[in-house]
């Protein structure tokens, strides 16, 4: 059987300016960590030891570390599936505008356009394909590339553009250590929080781990009078 996975949706609420700022701030180092992540790992550098410098820069703990250069490569990877499956798509179009061009009833006019929309498909078929064949992708924009350029135009703040770019905090679950060591849902007194590792250490050089409340919704089905779906309270 298959390892069972759970996902929680959850909304941070009421949230003190400190505790905002602490996260603000823990979801820009990690997703800096990341981008360092994904341009040494272009560069070639061995993850064990891409994972102990990030630890190092970054004043991570190793779970921490582990799971920015686990982001990273999943970027990378995701981007080399998205060059292959580009490149299948314009090949597929590729091949039927050819078959629609053998049609002899076709119109001088109607030739002329498809011609044209042929050499455009093979054009993006070619780029793909170079990218393909050198085992690399286009270059990768954090934050998105249509951001990036509404920021270059001043129609975005440039607190808009770097909250996107740093708005996320990735951390995997390990079965060994009981769930997730850095982000853990908990609940006490009849509450839910949310268990966050800081980037504070203790004397014994451990993650200072602070609660923030959070919101776990659940729909009340009008038919069976059941929670429709997951209680999270009862995990």
């Amino acid at each position: 059987m298959s390892p069972v996975k759970t996902t929680m949706k959850a909304i941070l609420v009421n949230l003190t300016n400190e505790q905002k700022a602490l996260i603000d701030n823990l979801m820009l180092v990690f997703c800096t960590a990341i981008r360092y992540s994904f341009k040494r790992q272009l560069e070639g550098q061995v993850i064990g030891d891409l994972e102990k410098v990030v630890a190092h820069n970054y004043n991570l703990n190793i779970r921490q570390a582990k799971d920015a250069v686990e982001s990273a490569r999943q970027t990378i990877a995701s981007q080399h599936e998205l060059v292959k499956l580009n490149r299948e798509n314009y090949s597929k179009k590729v091949e039927e505008l050819v078959k629609v061009l053998r049609n002899p009833k076709l119109s001088e006019k109607k030739v002329k356009a498809l011609q044209s929309k042929l050499a455009k498909r093979q054009r993006n078929l070619d780029y793909w394909t170079t990218f393909l064949l050198s085992k690399t992708f286009p270059p990768v924009t954090f934050g998105t590339k249509a951001l990036f350029l509404r920021r270059c135009k001043g129609l975005i703040t440039k607190q808009e553009w770097q909250d996107r770019r740093n708005n996320r905090l990735y951390s995997r679950g390990d079965k060994s250590k009981g769930g997730n060591p850095n982000l853990r849902i908990v609940v006490k007194e009849g509450s839910s929080f949310l268990e966050i590792s800081t980037l504070e250490k203790t004397k014994t050089n451990r993650a200072i781990k602070v609660l923030m409340p959070i919101y776990l919704p659940q729909k009340l089905s009008k038919k069976t009078g059941k929670v429709n779906g997951i209680h999270y309270r009862k995990l």
